[in-house]
């Protein structure tokens, strides 16, 4: 006797699902999950400008994200910090 073990899933169940399944493959594979990456790495840059630049790449493309999934109050809040990081180049 065969059983049918087709499982169906909704969008977001199976969006649950790959994310828990990307946690597992980045603990494997590096021995932490991605909130402790996120409490321990640290990323920088030796000169203060390029820092500023780098951060201003991560807010345009956060700004992006959310423009593509109309999150207009998000893109709102990217846009205060743009214009602050802007601040801080034109001042470097």
């Amino acid at each position: 006797m065969k059983e049918n073990n087709n499982i169906i899933m909704t969008e977001e169940q199976l969006n649950k699902m790959v994310v828990k399944l990307a946690d597992e493959m980045t603990r494997r594979i590096y021995g932490i999950n991605r909130d402790d990456a996120r409490k321990t790495f640290s990323y920088f840059a030796d000169k203060e400008e390029d820092h500023a630049v780098g951060e201003l790449a991560r807010l345009m493309t956060l700004m992006n994200i959310y423009e593509e999934r109309e999150e207009y109050e998000k893109c709102a809040t990217v846009k205060k910090h743009l214009d602050t990081v802007n601040t801080i180049l034109d001042n470097l």
